[in-house]
């Protein structure tokens, strides 16, 4: 009896998934829950199809994982009753699992939730329908990858025919590639009948997927086990036997020892991906089919039944997600702490909104800007008040109405992308006036350039009031959606929680506006009330002139007082809000509010340049890991 490996694991592996589950924990989901205690139990041998939401899939999974822990367990024994595997008496308190010592089971628990919470880390922002393909695009990769690992299989054999020094790699190989090939070629529902012969080929997904995370999911975790395995191997906490070794190290580490946990986490990491494939086939299912209803019955049917994809929907998707991590990267991160159906109706609602500002912004002149708008309200008005098929007849009569543009290769261009990302707003769940209040809010920028010199902000009244048409609009209409996927809500708290988005709306509008003086005054807009200027002995030609001025830095101050004082009138109701949808919005409001912090400790600096001021990622991952608790 000995504690050497127990101390082996205060050294190497519990800081390590302390330290994970500690960033992570804030950002865990079901979802999440589900996968990592799916795969720990398994010790990463299958991935079942299971999703969450639903009691009798939880129970359904328990069979799997009881069938899987079988499967695996007889394999690490073996390891062990042929002495290629052996561990001191003094290293080990004694009791076993299967012949297996206790800390070895912990360590292959703690293996697969250390990688586990990495992949989930590094994979929280994909927006996982945009990476579905159909599978005969891929069939060469498929083939090409099915070789690969045949002939993995191949070498294992032969490396346990030829025994001797062969023999542990032979046993790794043969133990990991059949299941890999299953993970990569198909993998059969389990709890259904295998004569059906239908599989889910989830490779296409594997390969659409961004290699950096994926990569860094399997890369990261191996090193760290290379590195505490390689010297657990020099302190004689446990040992491989001469013999059934090639007798090849690095560093310390046998050869074996560095293929086995990059195999083991290729294997985690497939499980993880092939549960992100089952995730993206259902959220995808929904977005296409807005009124189907999720349960357990479609999902399964949804997995094991031929998908046919529109390539239009995925590709509308993936160009709102573009459109958004390259514009409003606030936005993109404030989407991906929520999930599923309701985070792709955030993401739409937020592409279109940007879309609209860069029609108005990009315009060439007041009547080029006014035509975007009048597209836009007709756009909306045919997809609210028509059928399906006459929502196209409609909105393709009304983009005629100005010739000159609809002549306009460019702007037919553009009277698409205004199309495809009005019709993708989920706008049977939100109110339709504040729609047409943000459309005002478009129309009062145009003053700006409808004569020289004019200046519709003129008083706090008016800011306030275009603060309410530009912003307050959105957060009633992103309550709207999340009201319509939350059926928890009190319904005498959501007039209050209404009112009181709105009056935030006005809050984040303030810093936006205190944030973009100088870029504003670069295409000649002030934003900020012409009677604050007057009381500060300024005029808007003069922020025009200098927008980083000491007197502009008082204004900027005044603007964040009055961003603070409506944050603080607002700022309860958010805790109203159901569990599941209130964190997310708390961290949201709290990253915007923190740019009004940094603004703040950079005054005198941050109007220098007219680029848009980014808070460190560091520091908004902070306030967003302190909001989510």
């Amino acid at each position: 009896m000995g504690l050497d490996y127990c101390l082996f694991h205060c050294t190497y592996t519990i800081p390590l998934v302390t330290a994970l589950s500690v960033v992570y924990y804030p950002f865990f989901t079901r979802e999440d829950v589900f996968k990592i205690a799916s795969l720990v139990t398994v010790s990463s041998s299958l991935h079942d199809i299971s999703l969450c939401d639903d009691e009798r899939l939880w129970r359904q999974s328990d069979g799997v994982k009881k069938i899987a822990v079988l499967a695996t367990a007889p394999w690490d024994s073996h390891l062990i009753d042929a002495n290629i595997w052996t561990y001191p008496p003094t290293a080990v308190l004694g009791p076993t699992l299967l012949g297996i010592p206790v800390e070895e089971v912990f360590f292959f628990v703690v293996h697969s939730y250390t990688t586990s919470v990495g992949y989930c880390i590094l994979t929280k922002a994909l927006v996982r329908p945009i990476y579905l393909r159909p599978c005969a695009e891929t069939k060469r990769v498929r083939d090409l990858g099915a070789l690969v690992l045949l002939g993995v299989l191949g070498a294992g054999t032969a490396c346990l025919l030829a025994g001797g020094r062969g023999t542990y790699l032979g046993l790794i190989l043969t133990w990991v590639s059949p299941m890999l090939l299953f993970q990569w070629y198909c993998r059969l529902v389990l709890g259904l009948s295998v004569a059906d012969g239908r599989r889910i080929l989830s490779y296409a997904f594997l390969v659409a997927l961004p290699w950096r995370p994926i990569a860094v999911s399997v890369c990261l975790p191996t090193a760290l086990l290379w590195i505490a395995d390689a010297r657990a191997l020099a302190a004689g906490t446990w040992k491989i036997e001469s013999g059934t070794k090639l007798g090849y190290q690095a560093y310390g580490l046998d050869v074996e020892e560095a293929i086995f946990f990059l195999a083991t986490n290729l294997m985690i990491v497939g499980g993880l991906v092939g549960f992100d494939y089952a995730f993206a086939l259902e959220e995808y299912r929904v977005l296409s089919t807005p009124s189907a209803e999720s349960s357990l019955k479609r999902t399964v049917l949804g997995l094991i039944q031929p998908v046919t994809f529109d390539r239009g929907l995925i590709s509308d998707l993936s160009q709102a997600v573009a459109r958004l991590k390259d514009r409003s990267q606030s936005m993109f991160l404030g989407s991906a702490l929520f999930r599923g159906q309701l985070r792709m109706d955030l993401i739409f609602l937020y592409s279109f909104c940007r879309v609209m500002d860069d029609l108005i912004d990009e315009a060439a002149d007041e009547s080029q800007a006014q035509y975007w708008i009048m597209q836009c309200r007709s756009l909306l008005d045919g997809e609210v008040n028509c059928s399906r098929r006459n929502r196209g007849e409609t909105a393709q009569g009304e983009a005629g109405a100005c010739k000159s543009q609809a002549d306009d290769p460019a702007a037919q261009t553009k009277l698409t992308t205004l199309r495809r990302a009005i019709h993708l707003v989920p706008l049977s769940r939100m109110s339709y006036p504040p729609l047409h209040d943000l459309l005002k809010g478009f129309e009062m920028d145009l003053a700006f350039t409808s004569k020289q010199d004019t200046f519709p902000i003129a008083t706090e009244t008016d800011l306030d009031r275009y603060s309410s048409y530009v912003a307050s609009t959105v957060a009633t209409l992103v309550l709207d959606i999340i009201f319509s996927h939350c059926h928890e809500n009190p319904p005498h708290r959501a007039a209050e929680i209404r009112h009181a988005g709105e009056v935030m709306g006005k809050a984040l509008q303030c810093l936006n506006i205190a944030r973009d003086i100088h870029r504003d005054a670069v295409i000649g807009r002030v934003y900020v009330p012409t009677s604050w200027l007057e009381e500060a002995g300024l005029s808007p030609g003069d922020i025009l002139s200098c927008p980083h001025s000491p007197a502009v830095y008082g204004l900027q101050e005044r603007l964040l007082d009055k961003a603070e004082g409506l944050y603080w009138e607002s700022r309860g109701a958010v805790e109203w809000l159901p569990a599941g949808v209130r964190e997310p919005v708390r961290a949201t409001v709290e990253s915007y509010m923190d740019i009004g912090r940094v603004l703040r400790v950079r005054r005198g600096r941050s109007l220098e340049t007219e680029g848009k001021m980014r808070v460190p990622l560091g520091r908004r991952l902070v306030v967003g890991w302190l909001a989510m608790l």
